[in-house]
């Protein structure tokens, strides 16, 4: 079988990803693994292409469900089933809520609300418990940050009383941080040897004099940032 290779933005991608979709919108549970093997195997994909695939399938699984006896969602349902994709794709951890603005509607006068900067009173209460919960957080990892500190300045004393070149060769005995694949091959075989890297110091979070800790403070003293006030 013959891959074809695609490059997004090309003439040819855009009427194949067409077909995709033709074929996304009548896909069903007898032909919908068929529809996925194809798209992950008669293609070669770029960076770009491969996001589209991706977002296609994603999408023929959802109307191949819907296209089963217990499907024929309603509207309504669809644009629950929409945030329910979003939130469980890209925003998995969101605890306060979510909003969408189609632009498209900039075209219409009577959607002018829509761009008022306003949230409601349930959300902006979500805000608030979310905003006590990460100073509560950042209160407890300062604490633990002080302790940390102390043993860590008792460690770092034992492993340079033990390898005292160490401050000579702190790129040898410190572990890496970012690294490429060569790098880490390198630092398993390290590991892998039973060599012993230096002890490092604790990462110091938020504390209450973070720009993020002063914000979280003004928010659940009441007041909504952004220029934002609760919808009427």
């Amino acid at each position: 079988m013959k891959v074809i290779q695609l490059k997004e933005g090309t003439d040819e991608f855009k009427a194949i990803k067409k077909q995709w979709q033709e074929q996304a919108g009548k896909a069903t549970i007898d032909n919908i693994a068929e529809f996925m093997t194809d798209l992950t195997t008669k293609y070669q994909h770029d960076y770009g292409t491969i996001c589209h695939a991706i977002a296609i399938a994603a999408k023929a699984a959802a109307r191949a469900i819907d296209h089963s006896p217990q499907g024929g969602i309603t509207g309504f349902q669809a644009g629950a089933i929409m945030w329910q994709f979003i939130s469980e794709w890209a925003h998995p951890n969101n605890k306060t809520g979510m909003k969408l603005v189609n632009y498209d509607n900039f075209l219409y006068p009577q959607y002018g609300e829509k761009f008022e900067k306003t949230i409601t009173s349930s959300t902006w209460e979500a805000i608030q418990k979310e905003a006590k919960a990460k100073i509560e957080n950042a209160d407890l990892g300062h604490t633990e940050f002080i302790a940390n500190t102390e043993q860590y300045k008792k460690d770092i004393a034992a492993f340079i009383e033990k390898y005292p070149d160490y401050n000579e060769r702190k790129e040898h005995y410190d572990p890496l941080g970012i690294v490429n694949g060569e790098q880490l091959d390198a630092e398993e075989k390290k590991k892998a040897s039973g060599f012993e890297f230096a002890p490092q110091p604790p990462y110091e979070g938020v504390t209450s004099k973070s720009d993020c800790y002063i914000h979280w403070v003004s928010i659940v003293e009441g007041f909504i940032p952004f220029g934002y006030k609760l919808e009427k």
